[in-house]
C-alpha cells in the first residue's frame, strides 16, 4: 500500500483538474515499474551469459530512470505544466514499450524479465489512460 493518494489529497493548494484515480494509478504503476525495471536489470547482469542481456538491462535502466522522473512530474502540483507533464508521459510510455520489447524477447527462459515486462505494460497501459483523461479534461 502506498501513500499517493493521501499525499495527493493533503496539498493545501489548489490541484490541476486531473482524474485523481487515473493519476494516482498512474504513479502508482511508475513506482512500480521503476522497481520492477532496476530488479530486472541487476538480474540481467548476473545471468551466466550476461552479454547477450545488455540491451535489455540498458532498456529497463532508462525506462526506470524515466519512470521516477514521472512520478516526480506527477507528484508536483505546484508547478504544473500540461505541456511537460504530456512529454513526460509520452516518454515513458515509450520508454516502456521499449523495455517491454526487450524483456518479451527473454520471458520465456528468464523470470525477472517477465516480470519486468508485464510492469512495463502495465506502466504503459497507466501512462495512456492518464493522457486519454487529460485530453478528456482539457487541463
Amino acid at each position: 500500500m502506498t501513500d499517493v493518494a493521501a499525499m495527493l489529497n493533503a496539498y493545501p493548494g489548489e490541484r490541476p483538474q486531473m482524474d485523481e484515480d487515473t493519476l494516482v494509478i498512474c504513479i502508482q504503476e511508475a513506482l512500480n515499474c521503476a522497481q520492477a525495471c532496476i530488479a530486472c536489470a541487476d538480474a540481467c547482469s548476473a545471468e551466466p551469459s550476461a552479454a547477450h542481456l545488455a540491451r535489455c538491462a540498458g532498456a529497463a535502466l532508462n525506462c526506470a530512470d524515466i519512470a521516477t522522473a514521472v512520478v516526480r512530474v506527477l507528484s508536483r502540483s505546484t508547478s504544473y505544466n500540461r505541456d511537460v507533464t504530456v512529454t513526460a508521459l509520452r516518454a515513458l510510455d515509450e520508454a516502456c514499450r521499449a523495455c517491454y520489447g526487450q524483456c518479451r524477447e527473454h520471458a520465456l527462459e528468464i523470470e525477472s524479465c517477465r516480470i519486468g515486462g508485464d510492469a512495463c505494460r502495465r506502466c504503459a497501459q497507466a501512462c495512456q489512460r492518464l493522457l486519454s483523461r487529460m485530453d478528456a479534461v482539457g487541463s
